[in-house]
């Protein structure tokens, strides 16, 4: 455990700056759209441009990686994307921003599947709920620390624009700085997404989920916020705790998932996350504490999902295979993410409190779909998973079908 942390430690320094910056963004364009007096549906289309983007890229990306390796990928997009920022701090056309936030998705899907598959490729099988966990409690630290950027800059300035920038730029010091190597790397065969959701396809439909909530929380939470009448300082807080809930639940959901069947787990947080969505559909009004307290309850469910699923998912397959695992993972995740605020804005037309009971109806449709699926489907052998290589070979081996 200690050599994984230490292995991956420049890497996640790297994703929690970057994550500063790019979680702020995120957050300050919605609020900006909505001050500047914009529709919902376009505070949905701008954050559904972002996944796209991380569509395209999750499709694309991975050979850069092959042939530059982690490092230099990291570089590469990271440096990419505080150009697209600054570009896109010269115009506030909205059409403009849709395209600028399309392009900042793809590299930002190049980042995700860097440090993803980094990280995978340094794990054990019996210790990957872990690895992955100190992966996602760096986004979820980045995200949170994020939030609180509202409140230093203006945001009706540019201001904004150059803090992100600035976090994204400072991302590449600890990559560049690193004394220890990536992982050696090389192309195995091309594996179709399609042919990976028909062999695993409950952990892929975790991931397309994760999208559909993750990123209608992300576009539309400061937009209730907003219709609930809070200030930014309380959007703000609104957004940390319940980025907080999901990285304190990192760790014990990780080490679950390592101890009992990972589609247990699964069921196991689609009935929470329904349960803690009707409770905040009933008690929302009811005083602005017991909103954050379940916000952070509900924050470490939603955000344990996608690690959930994309280490469900590596279960069944050989570890030369899981930087494209990554990329599909990610891209039924930028699939999830497109439509999602895109529906939940049609959820909110009718209530601001109604984007939780779309988390709910999401939610309720995997957890059906899981418990379908552990009555047909058998359980990875525990005989089939692979021991670590630190240097993969390159060959295709599924162990058992989902």
């Amino acid at each position: 455990m200690e050599g994984i942390f230490k292995r991956t430690l420049a890497p996640n320094i790297a994703l929690i700056l970057v994550m500063i910056g790019v979680s702020y963004l995120s957050t300050f364009l919605s609020l900006r759209m909505t001050a500047d007096g914009y529709p919902l549906f376009y505070t949905g289309i701008l954050y559904s441009g972002y996944c796209a983007g991380m569509m395209i890229g999750a499709l694309y990306l991975k050979k850069i990686i092959f042939i530059k390796g982690h490092i230099r990928s990291f570089s590469i997009f990271a440096t990419t994307i505080s150009l697209i920022i600054l570009f896109q701090s010269f115009s506030l056309l909205p059409e403009l921003w849709i395209f600028y936030r399309f392009l900042t998705g793809i590299a930002a899907a190049g980042l995700f599947i860097v440090i993803e598959s980094w990280i995978l490729l340094l794990c054990h099988q019996k210790n990957r709920g872990i690895a992955i966990a100190i992966y996602m409690f760096a986004i979820y630290l980045g995200q949170c620390i994020g939030q609180y950027g509202l409140g230093l800059v203006p945001i009706n300035s540019i201001l904004p624009f150059n803090l992100a920038i600035i976090f994204c730029i400072a991302s590449i010091i600890p990559i560049a700085s690193m004394n220890c190597k990536a992982p050696s790397l090389h192309e195995s065969k091309p594996l179709h997404a399609i042919a990976l959701m028909k062999k695993i396809p409950l952990g892929f439909l975790g991931n397309f989920t994760s999208g559909l909530i993750l990123s209608a929380f992300f576009s539309l939470m400061p937009v209730f916020g907003r219709h609930e009448g809070y200030s930014l300082l309380q959007i703000a807080t609104i957004m940390s705790v319940t980025i907080f809930g999901g990285m304190l639940l990192q760790w014990p959901i990780g080490k679950l998932s390592d101890t009992v069947p990972r589609r247990v787990v699964i069921i196991l947080d689609c009935l929470l996350i329904f349960l803690f969505s009707i409770l905040l559909c009933i008690y929302y009004k009811h005083s602005y504490f017991v909103l954050l307290q379940l916000l952070f309850l509900l924050g470490g469910c939603l955000f344990t999902l996608y690690p959930i699923s994309i280490t469900y998912c590596c279960d069944f397959y050989d570890a030369s295979g899981l930087t494209c695992i990554s990329a599909a993972a990610l891209l039924y995740y930028g699939v999830g993410c497109i439509i999602g605020p895109i529906i939940a804005s049609a959820f909110m037309l009718f209530a601001p409190f109604a984007i939780f009971i779309y988390f709910a109806l999401f939610s309720a449709l995997l957890g059906i779909f899981a418990i379908y699926r552990s009555q047909k489907a058998p359980t990875i052998a525990e005989k089939n998973k692979e021991n670590y290589q630190a240097h993969p070979g390159i060959q295709e081996n599924f162990s058992e079908i989902d």
